[in-house]
């Protein structure tokens, strides 16, 4: 081939390349859309169906600001951005309805549902009462009415409730670093506190360590670059380690200046903007307006979890409440897009053609067979879970004088239901979301403080701390039977979450009439330290140990193998208190063969010993008095069976 004939080839690939990507970005260009956005100021600027929530609000609270962020977005597109699978997720354990079942589930949590993302997106369900309101706040730092005090509420109780020390200065409080990491990103000191304990929890991940192998003395308080693959904790210090930060403090400051510059100095100033990217790239302020394209929206989401806004405006709002500065001029701002149509209500599986739509004023309220109370429960509907009237009100009037509707629940149970207990739905278009009141209680400790979880169990997450003698408001009763106790839902002081009945006595019902108390321990001490044991009950993990023990640093070990934060301890392991350098073994009463669980083969085994078929010494034979009477033999074992079945408790 001549070279002239190959200069020609060239120089025409080169041509046909130049037109493929002419015509590639005129496809492109016209994908790409067009978005005026705008914010006005004040109530009447909102839509209609915004108004009456927010007037009940600006009634309560008169010194509060409402701004409408006007989005360009309709709806429809919304929905159609955010409804991919695998964008957004909900924990596993919630109802099937909330979930996708062609989704994978990663990290326990599952695709979220169509349904329950529109639900979560829209601003109106999250309108109708003071709490959940917040997700909405302006995060931009306000030094008139976020303090030191604020912060030092927020981290109290947690790894951060102290100092560490900092090149040239000595020993700072992490409140005063968090104060400083506020003014230096101009971002709020509290969104700046509840966002490191969401990332790394209450008794701080190996992110915060600064102990973990391979990246001793770094620190990585916002998880960034923690992606699932492979070893979250490895790649978030791997960024950090990247970046420099090798002190808290630095770590805290840097770390809100990356997060401000990347969210909340970029548009997405509020709770809810940082879970749903619809706003453009600066602050916009009422009056003013800008441009944003469709490229530049829909993606930029800090996390997957559809419900994180509201648990973070549960978080804000207790804040503000105790450190009284709820009702201070705050402003909220809050999106609207074009043509939202009705509310988007929580999934149910009934419809209009099932009947009329009532829901519950009442929590824990039985449905029955027939319209008294001597027939028996077939069923129970809580706080707003919406029922069907599959006949007329009122059909029937029980001797006592009680009248009953026939209703249809979402599962398809078909019985009777107190009607004093039921109301339109339609008439819960304004209504307040919170979950009614159904008994109060008082907290009873003999010592340390009572944990609220996530769910009904001790694996749950930490919500709060409650201490003896709180007055708590409970909201569900019998929620389930586990690990060895009763849940109930109660809220607290702004938090809402679940607690084991053996820790609540004066129970008192609304009608005025008062719960026996069950003859149960209510001791709340979970783990001690005994000369060189740990002492702890079972079904703890590594995690919730150190975190009862209040050890920020630490290393729990089997046979020279280290145990996972989320494993359950046992018997024989070694914690190793990193900070003092000491190390204990660990009994865990009732796992009597050290592997981490208490079950009928820890019962044999002390029936064995009981007759001197095998042999018992050390932390086995401590972990095998269950009831405390400095023996082991068939009533431990019995204890441990009952234990296992659910029907008993084991305790300190």
């Amino acid at each position: 081939m001549s070279k002239t004939r190959l200069i020609n080839i060239i120089i025409i690939l080169v041509i046909i390349f130049n037109i493929i990507a002419v015509l590639l970005n005129r496809v492109e260009a016209s994908e790409i859309k067009k978005y005026t956005q705008y914010v006005k100021s004040g109530i009447e600027a909102f839509p209609e169906s915004y108004r009456s929530y927010l007037n009940n609000l600006k009634e309560a609270h008169p010194n509060w600001n409402f701004e409408a962020y006007y989005t360009g977005i309709s709806w429809n597109e919304l929905v159609e951005k955010e409804t991919v699978l695998g964008k957004n997720r909900v924990i596993k354990t919630a109802d099937s309805l909330w979930i996708n079942s062609a989704g994978s589930v990663e990290s326990g949590y599952a695709c979220a549902s169509d349904a329950i993302i529109k639900y979560y997106m829209d601003p109106r369900n999250f309108l109708k009462n003071d709490v959940l309101v917040f997700q909405f706040l302006e995060m931009t730092y306000n030094s008139k009415i976020q303090t030191k005090d604020g912060v030092v509420s927020i981290l109290s109780n947690t790894f951060m409730n102290g100092s560490v020390n900092v090149e040239g200065r000595g020993e700072v409080s992490y409140a005063q670093i968090i104060m400083e990491a506020a003014q230096a990103s101009n971002m709020s000191p509290y969104s700046i506190a509840i966002k490191i304990l969401q990332e790394v929890g209450t008794s701080g991940s190996q992110s915060v360590s600064g102990t973990y192998p391979g990246y001793e003395g770094y620190y990585n308080f916002f998880n960034y670059g923690a992606n699932d693959e492979g070893n979250a904790i490895r790649n978030g210090l791997e960024y950090a380690k990247n970046h420099g930060w090798n002190s808290q403090y630095i770590s805290i400051v840097e770390g809100a200046k990356l997060l401000a510059d990347n969210y909340t100095n970029a548009g997405q100033n509020t709770a809810y903007f940082y879970k749903w990217d619809v706003v453009g790239n600066s602050v916009l302020i009422a009056g003013n307006s800008i441009t944003v394209t469709s490229d530049n929206l829909f993606n930029h989401q800090y996390m997957t979890n559809v419900q994180d806004p509201v648990g973070q405006a549960s978080r804000l709002y207790n804040t503000y409440l105790s450190s009284n500065i709820l009702d201070c001029s705050l402003n909220f701002v809050i999106p609207v897009y074009e043509d939202m149509g009705a509310l988007n209500k929580l999934p149910t599986r009934l419809t209009e053609a099932d009947g009329a739509l009532y829901y519950s004023v009442g929590t824990g309220v039985y449905v029955r067979s027939g319209p008294s109370t001597s027939y028996n429960s077939i069923g129970m509907i809580n706080s707003l879970d919406e029922v069907v009237a599959v006949q007329a009100r009122k059909t029937a009037t029980d001797n006592t004088g009680m009248e009953w509707d026939k209703v249809k629940l979402s599962n398809g149970i078909v019985g009777y239901v107190a009607s004093k207990y039921l109301k339109p739905c339609s008439d819960n278009e304004t209504g307040d979301v919170l979950e009614p009141i159904i008994a109060t209680a008082t907290v009873k400790l003999s010592e340390g403080s009572l944990r609220m979880r996530s769910i009904a169990s001790t694996s749950g997450v930490l919500v709060t701390t409650i201490e003896n003698g709180a007055k708590v408001d409970i909201l569900q009763k019998d929620i389930a039977e586990a690990d060895g106790y009763t849940w109930y839902k109660i809220r607290y002081n702004g938090y809402t979450g679940y607690v084991a009945k053996e820790y609540l006595t004066n129970i008192t019902n609304i009608d005025g009439s008062e719960e026996k108390p069950d003859d149960k321990p209510t001791t709340n001490i979970k783990a001690e330290i005994k000369d060189k044991n740990i002492i702890s009950i079972p079904k703890l993990t590594v995690r919730e140990l150190a975190e009862e023990l209040k050890i920020a640093q630490y290393a729990v070990t089997k046979d020279g193998k280290a145990i996972d934060a989320v494993a359950n301890v046992g018997t024989g392991y070694l914690f190793k208190d990193l900070t003092t350098q000491k190390e204990y073994t660990i009994i865990v009463k009732g796992d009597v063969n050290g592997d981490g669980s208490t079950d009928a083969l820890d019962a044999l085994k002390i029936l064995k010993y009981d007759v001197e078929a095998t042999k018992l010494e050390g932390a086995y034979l401590k972990a095998a008095d269950v009831n405390n009477d400095e023996n082991a033999d068939a009533l431990d074992a019995l204890k441990i069976l009952k234990f296992d079945v659910g029907s008993t408790n084991i305790n300190l």
